[in-house]
């Protein structure tokens, strides 16, 4: 069993919208990441699944440190980056990067795409002349013509971008990358041919990938396992085949039939029907997050919330449909 790289245990952040100049109150608070805990192995490509606003994102940026979360423990190769000073924790940051989902928008516009990719190895102290062999290095890792990079990002299409931004992040050769939504830019020839660039890379450096996606069918094709994420919570774990094959979760067998079809289809307005209870649901806070939404919902469900519990293999599920009761 490979060594664990990431280990993430309790995670909790909540957003909060305050008003007032003087007497500060809070009118609005959105549970982002509730209580998550999961493992990422050496060398894995792990899938993170769910709709908009589910938790996704911000997990990895916690993971990052990007942002703080307000409670829980993230510890790298056996290290917590949460006790790590801003100082020692920069020097991490060599080692964990990042993929926006932008290209165009991640990459400063007004510096040619050599400055763009070099800027992360002059932060470090790299002197010019290295870095500038070293972006020749990198553009032709990732099939760019270095000959091209006076030019400018506007200058080059989305998937160029792409890679561009693959290889900035590839610069000071981090050990982890973490891919928030990589690919959902662009057009799905182009997706193909990023999604191939990547599995080659990671082959050929040995890195450990967090791979951000609202498409269950990508993240089965190109991760080794996945989470399925709803309203800051994890619902269900597996390896990719088996969660796309035989689903556990109500949650994942609607996220799975949510491409509906031109004839005759009632999911939408069922789904309506059932999202009438959700309010109640998640104002009561004791019950399943799903529950309002669950065509398979009983009395337990709307009482208490199940918790992720293994039920073969390397497989975890939240639901109690799955617990043995």
């Amino acid at each position: 069993m490979p060594q664990n790289l990431i280990e993430v245990r309790g995670v909790n952040k909540t957003f909060t919208v305050n008003r007032g100049w003087l007497f500060h109150r809070t009118t609005a608070s959105t549970k982002a990441v509730n209580d998550v805990s999961l493992d990422i192995r050496k060398g894995e490509i792990l899938g993170c699944v769910g709709g908009s606003g589910s938790g996704k994102s911000t997990l990895g940026r916690i993971i990052m440190r990007l942002i703080e979360p307000d409670s829980g423990q993230i510890r790298y190769d056996g290290k917590d980056l949460r006790a790590l000073s801003p100082e020692e924790m920069r020097m991490y940051r060599r080692r964990l990067q990042i993929v926006f989902q932008d290209p165009l928008q991640s990459l400063n516009p007004r510096r040619t795409v050599a400055e763009n990719v070099a800027r992360p190895l002059l932060n470090f102290g790299v002197s010019q002349a290295t870095a500038n062999r070293r972006v020749d290095e990198l553009l032709d890792l990732v099939g760019l013509d270095p000959t091209q990079s006076y030019r400018y990002p506007h200058e080059y299409s989305g998937g160029q971008c792409q890679r561009i931004a693959i290889a900035r992040a590839l610069a000071l050769e981090p050990e982890f990358l973490f891919l928030d939504e990589p690919v959902s830019a662009l057009d799905v020839s182009i997706q193909a041919q990023i999604l191939n660039l990547l599995t080659d890379l990671q082959k050929k450096l040995d890195l450990t990938f967090l791979f951000v996606s609202h498409d269950l069918k990508i993240v089965k094709q190109f991760c080794d396992r996945t989470i399925v994420m709803y309203r800051g919570c994890v619902l269900e774990t597996g390896s990719s085949e088996e969660v796309y094959r035989d689903p556990k979760h109500p949650f994942t067998r609607d996220f799975l039939g949510t491409v509906l079809h031109v004839r005759k289809d009632t999911r939408w307005e069922q789904a309506a029907e059932r999202a009438e209870d959700l309010e109640g649901a998640a104002k009561g806070g004791s019950g399943c997050i799903y529950a309002g939404n669950c065509s398979e919902c009983f009395t337990l469900c709307r009482q208490s919330a199940p918790s992720l519990t293994e039920i073969e293999g390397q497989r975890k599920v939240a639901c109690f449909l799955h617990d043995g009761r």
